[in-house]
């Protein structure tokens, strides 16, 4: 989608949009796919909205320039409130240009927007809805992409298509194979995020993202890419694949004086291997690499799938030097059982509690908790997914030991992180 010099159209009301619609729905060819997106926003400033309107209409406008840019000429919005905003997306080339759209969307949402004194921040749900499908209507559609977005918003998903099938054609139908092949290719890309010590303002860690390959001619979303390896059996290869290419890339950083661990995930299904521990000890012995190098991030759920066999890798993989988290704590089980039998070196509170502890007295308690409860177990804790300077304020006062999320960084590739780093090292040695 091309997203130069955009003049796409944002209407004043949702009678004209469903017009407009209707006549996109009458006219649209069988080789194009029309798009219709509901956005809610779930805005952290809402109860400032409902207080002031003229606040409320200047957020809008400033969110319509931010959204803007990322459109088409033909593509058409509304506000249907403060709250919640609809795309029509027509005459799209190809169905998986959808995805694409939604990327790019919750890309921009991703970046809090200031206005004066507020920084406005958003945990956008989309609920889509796409031709062709007989017999629909405007009303129709716009009901199947709501009720898809209830249902995003209900199961903390990102976006929800309308129906399952609608959202498996605008994938590749051959993506298990897509995927294997960029995988055989090394092909995947890495990006690392900072973990950055609260009190010193010292980066200490990264975190190691993987990401479909930017200059792929199909676009497969990350979510989409992790199910499909797990389905298929290439969680393996996936994971020795981002390893490599971590200790590629982290070598050269050594050499110019950056020194932190790397933290890569690790799944489920690789805990059910006995293998696992010796197979990733070898990756570093090809590389002349330190295991204290690489830490080990693991949900909490995959904790229980086999107790006994967990139990068994983790403390190999311990043995061998591996660093150990709980990564998401908070979301799953939460028993003190994990932090009494297994090797655990950190926690890593999951992003739903941080990111709304400013707003809610439930959530900030229950961050509070988990701090207190790593430090009493004598583990450090971080908290992923902080986009604000109170949230971090907070964050420190409770004495947490390490942050990552937006408010310091994104994730970014291995030939921006070493300057990034450097910089920021600069800024606060100030």
């Amino acid at each position: 989608m091309d997203t130069e010099q955009s003049h796409a159209s944002c209407l004043h009301h949702c009678a004209e949009f469903a017009v407009r619609l209707q006549q996109e729905i009458d006219n649209a060819r069988p080789d194009r796919t029309l798009a219709l997106l509901v956005l809610h926003l779930q805005r952290s400033d809402r109860i400032i909205s409902l207080i002031s309107p003229s606040y409320a209409d200047v957020i809008r406008q400033r969110l319509w320039e931010r959204l803007r840019p990322g459109l088409r000429d033909q593509d058409v919005a509304v506000f249907a409130s403060d709250n919640e905003c609809w795309l029509m997306l027509p005459g799209l080339a190809a169905p998986e240009l959808v995805l694409l759209a939604i990327h790019r969307i919750l890309t921009t949402l991703d970046v809090p927007l200031m206005l004066d004194s507020h920084s406005v921040h958003f945990s956008p749900a989309i609920g889509v809805a796409v031709t062709p499908v007989t017999g629909l209507t405007s009303t129709t559609m716009i009901r199947m992409a709501d009720q898809a977005q209830k249902r995003a918003s209900a199961e903390h998903l990102r976006y929800a298509f309308a129906e399952q099938d609608i959202k498996t054609s605008l994938l590749p139908e051959n993506l298990p194979k897509l995927v294997a092949e960029v995988i055989e290719a090394n092909a995947l890309n890495v990006v690392y995020q900072p973990k950055v010590d609260i009190h010193t303002h010292r980066v200490v860690a990264v975190e190691a993202l993987v990401r479909w390959p930017s200059d792929h001619p199909q676009f497969v979303p990350v979510n989409e890419l992790i199910e499909t390896v797990e389905r298929c059996g290439m969680v393996e290869a996936l994971t020795l694949q981002v390893l490599t290419t971590v200790l590629r890339e982290s070598s050269g950083w050594q050499a110019q004086g950056l020194d932190v661990k790397i933290w890569i995930n690790l799944s489920a299904r690789l805990l059910n291997q006995p293998e696992l521990p010796r197979t990733l000890a070898h990756k570093l012995e090809v590389w002349f690499a330190a295991s204290g190098s690489i830490g080990l991030e693991i949900t909490e759920s995959a904790l229980i799938r086999d107790l006994e066999q967990t139990v068994e890798v983790l403390t190999e993989l311990k043995r061998l030097g591996f660093a150990l988290a709980i990564d998401d704590f908070g979301t799953g089980y939460s028993s003190l059982a994990y932090l009494r039998r297994f090797p655990i070196d950190e926690l890593k509170i999951d992003r739903v509690f941080v990111d709304s502890m400013t707003d809610s007295v439930q959530d900030e308690q229950i961050v509070k908790s988990i701090v207190d409860l790593a430090h009493n177990f004598g583990l450090p804790v971080v908290a992923e997914g902080a986009e604000r300077a109170e949230t971090v304020d907070m964050l420190r006062k409770m004495g947490c030991d390490q942050v990552q999320g937006y408010y310091f960084a994104k994730p970014m590739p291995a030939s921006q992180l070493l300057k990034w780093c450097a910089d920021f090292h600069l800024k606060h040695a100030r």
